[in-house]
């Protein structure tokens, strides 16, 4: 059995991360969601498996801080005449004391995504286009691994997606994908999943088999609402949310909370 997947979720504080999981996951107890910043203070992680084959890893991350003040620090680890790249500068940062103290939580950050296979940056697609954004992403790009950034709140009247589309274009992120964790789009994970196959093609298989049993499931749900609406007698109330989404138990079944 090849290793599952793994992505680290990455962003400023309090754009939707660990939304984004509770969405992907069906986990609605996953974490801690708030309006306060800096809720999420560790690593946290679960496992999508179909069929009792581990495919997907998630890891929500705190959130970054203070990506201005990094880079700045970041720029000054080099030594006279030498020429780090992007991961053997963080390496150094790592295995510094400024990362168990100052950059406590940019570090665990860094740490996870060096760890996984790609990231997923989620941005408040609400907020204007700010210097600490595109601060963040190159901290971000310095760890060498593949990002995707999503686009949330797009649902929101207020969103700037234009200006995020044409800030990501000249960083040179031109595949990106729009996922809304209040109102998610029914083919959201689909095209999430398709956007992840585009940049990480050795995984297309495992990416491939989540969206057809998402597929599945979908229809299922489809299926048994139908067949209980067809037993109901006229002129009832509907029953229970919970009898409509029976299926969700696979989701439930396939799903590992992993340790912090």
């Amino acid at each position: 059995m090849t290793e599952p997947l793994k992505l680290a979720v990455v962003g400023h504080t309090n754009v939707g991360k660990t939304s984004l999981l509770r969405t992907l996951t069906r986990d609605v107890g996953f974490g801690e969601v708030s309006h306060r910043p800096s809720t999420t203070r560790h690593v946290e992680g679960a496992r999508l498996s179909v069929d009792g084959e581990p495919l997907l890893e998630l890891y929500d991350t705190p959130g970054l801080e203070d990506a201005i003040a990094l880079l700045d620090y970041l720029e000054r680890l080099e030594r006279p005449g030498e020429r780090l790249d992007g991961p053997a500068r963080l390496e150094r940062f790592l295995q510094g004391s400024e990362a168990r103290q100052r950059f406590e939580q940019e570090a665990k950050v860094l740490r996870q995504l060096l760890a996984s296979n790609a990231g997923l940056y989620v941005i408040d697609a609400r907020e204007p286009v700010l210097a600490k954004y595109r601060d963040e992403l190159e901290v971000l790009a310095s760890c060498g691994k593949p990002l995707l950034p999503v686009l949330n709140f797009v649902a929101s009247h207020q969103h700037r997606e234009p200006q995020w589309r044409e800030a990501l274009a000249r960083l040179g992120l031109h595949a990106l994908v729009r996922f809304d964790s209040v109102a998610p789009p029914e083919d959201g994970e689909r095209r999430l999943y398709e956007s992840l196959a585009l940049l990480l093609e050795d995984a297309r298989p495992a990416l491939q088999r989540l969206i057809d049993d998402q597929q599945a499931q979908r229809l299922a749900r489809q299926h048994s609402g139908k067949r209980l609406a067809d037993r109901r007698p006229a002129g009832t109330a509907p029953g229970p949310p919970a009898q409509w989404q029976a299926a969700d138990c696979r989701v439930a079944a396939g799903l590992r909370r992993l340790p912090a």
